[in-house]
């Protein structure tokens, strides 16, 4: 990997298996999107997206906290 992280290294970081971070890293299609952001989280990537519709500050905090909160952050 470009960090000079290994694939094993990052799958006990992360939680996720090898095989899921080689398919990633192969460029897989489809993945579930929570453990794709887990795996950007800890490489140090910050994924933004616009919607198309206005989510209020206070929702987004809220599901914020909620994330940090259920993985002991």
């Amino acid at each position: 990997m470009e960090q000079g992280l290994t694939r094993d290294t990052l799958a006990n970081a992360t939680g996720l298996s090898p095989k899921f971070i080689s398919h990633v890293e192969a460029g897989k299609p489809t993945a579930q999107i929570g453990k794709v952001l887990q795996l950007l989280a800890e490489l140090g990537v910050t994924l933004h997206a616009q919607t198309a519709v206005d989510i209020p500050r206070k929702t987004v905090l809220a599901a914020t906290h909620r994330r940090r909160s259920s993985h002991g952050k």
